[in-house]
């Protein structure tokens, strides 16, 4: 595979540690050559890194993909509300596209970027990274092969981990639906997309359950202020406590988000002023913190899926119920246990416990898989490939939407009517 010059919208946690980590530890396969982010520290730090002469470090995704074409494709890394944007006009100025999730804060807007990649002979390629991980690549290859027969039911559990929650959605960039959108889509997206894939059928109809109860003004602490640095009552026994948390020896993710200036004095100062110093109790956000989704699939699979904030370790956990068996596994732990049933009762089933590999890297190693799949994917022009992921993904998004207009509006959504609604 011959290597691919990019250019780089966003110079973030996302955009620069795994797009530019993966052009900095394969630079035979990925050059970025420009980049765009408003903030100059994230900017020159990203561009030094990658030795981008001044003249192609853009303040604007705008500024940048109004010049003439400087490249092959397109990494979009941007917030979530410019996804849909920035995304068209990164395809209107040619570039095959690497987009993080969600790929639109509108069912309409999801739709509208499949058909616009279509029209313009373009690759789009959703970051959902877990499609690629070992784990769920053997959980699709035994479904695929029959062992446990058709799929009954897909139960699937996504723990947050209390301190992840209170970081990304609570006091972070996901907190508010006005910002980015609800939970559901910026953070379980990737487990709708899985559900999709692994089922491969279009949704039939949709029911949902969830609220914020837990991060709210009224669960604080008597005397809590609204910022942990100025005088907590409890700041000794608090798990939310953000010096605590903060201002520890680790810089990595999620200390770094916090400032760009790693130091003590930076890091102090920026829980004295800016969004994650503050109590969780007292925050603005209104994101739900605890989610059910139950899903009919057109070929009779049910899903049951369950997001939770309140989890000690983040994980997920996988049950596919078959015809024939069934699949149960630990993505974190690598780990399954495909049963099949045996001529008369229980005792009688075959049991294989199966260990995946284990690769380094954000999202169990699938960072580095979809990236690589998408340069492969550009350099094979394997548009036929690509359009049918784009499918799944774009449905495993209208299921993150229609769940949440089912938990809004307290009723079962049948996706006829929901996809009939987005062409009104």
């Amino acid at each position: 595979m011959s290597r691919v010059d990019a250019v780089l919208l966003g110079a973030g946690q996302r955009g620069r540690d795994v797009f530019g980590g993966y052009a900095r530890t394969h630079p035979d396969r990925l050059r970025f050559v420009a980049v765009a982010d408003p903030h100059g520290g994230r900017r020159n730090r990203f561009a030094d890194e990658h030795a981008i002469p001044s003249e192609r470090r853009f303040a604007g995704w705008a500024d940048l993909l109004a010049r003439p074409r400087l490249a092959d494709v397109c990494f979009n890394a941007t917030m979530d509300r410019t996804h849909h944007e920035s995304a068209l006009a990164a395809l209107d100025a040619g570039y095959h596209l690497m987009l993080e999730k969600p790929m639109a804060d509108s069912p309409a807007g999801c739709v509208g970027l499949e058909a616009h990649a279509q029209a313009r002979g373009l690759l789009l390629q959703i970051c959902h990274p877990l499609r690629y991980t070992p784990f769920y690549t053997r959980v699709k290859e035994v479904l695929a092969s029959g062992r446990i027969g058709r799929i009954v039911s897909l139960t699937m559990h996504e723990n947050v981990g209390y301190w992840h929650f209170a970081h990304s959605y609570v006091r972070g960039n996901w907190r508010r639906l006005d910002e980015s959108g609800p939970t559901i889509l910026t953070k379980c997206c990737h487990d709708m997309d899985i559900a999709a894939w692994l089922v491969d059928a279009p949704v039939r109809q949709v029911s949902s359950f969830g609220s914020l109860r837990t991060f709210r003004a009224e669960n604080a602490p008597e005397g809590a202020p609204a910022r942990c640095t100025d005088g907590c009552p409890v700041e000794a026994s608090c798990p939310f406590y953000a010096p605590a948390f903060y201002m520890g020896a680790g810089i990595g993710w999620p200390t770094s988000t916090i400032s760009v200036d790693t130091s003590i004095e930076a890091r102090r100062r920026a829980l004295e002023t800016e969004r994650y110093g503050r109590c969780v109790y007292r925050c603005d956000n209104d994101v739900v913190d605890n989610q059910a989704v139950t899903a009919e699939f057109q070929d009779g699979t049910v899903l049951d899926f369950f997001v939770r904030s309140n989890s000690v370790d983040c994980f997920r956990t996988i049950r596919v119920v078959g015809e024939r068996g069934e699949l149960n596994g630990h993505f974190e732990k690598n780990e399954m246990m495909v049963s099949e049933f045996g001529q008369g009762y229980s005792d009688k089933a075959r049991h294989e416990v199966i260990r995946t590999a284990v690769w380094d890297g954000g999202h169990g190693g699938g960072d580095v898989g979809a990236i690589g799949n998408f340069l492969r994917s550009v350099d094979r022009k394997d548009s036929a490939g690509m359009a049918h992921s784009l499918r799944i993904a774009v449905e495993g998004h209208l299921l993150a939407f229609a769940a949440e207009q089912a938990r809004a509006e307290r009723r079962v959504v049948t996706m006829d009517e929901f996809r009939a609604s987005l062409s009104r």
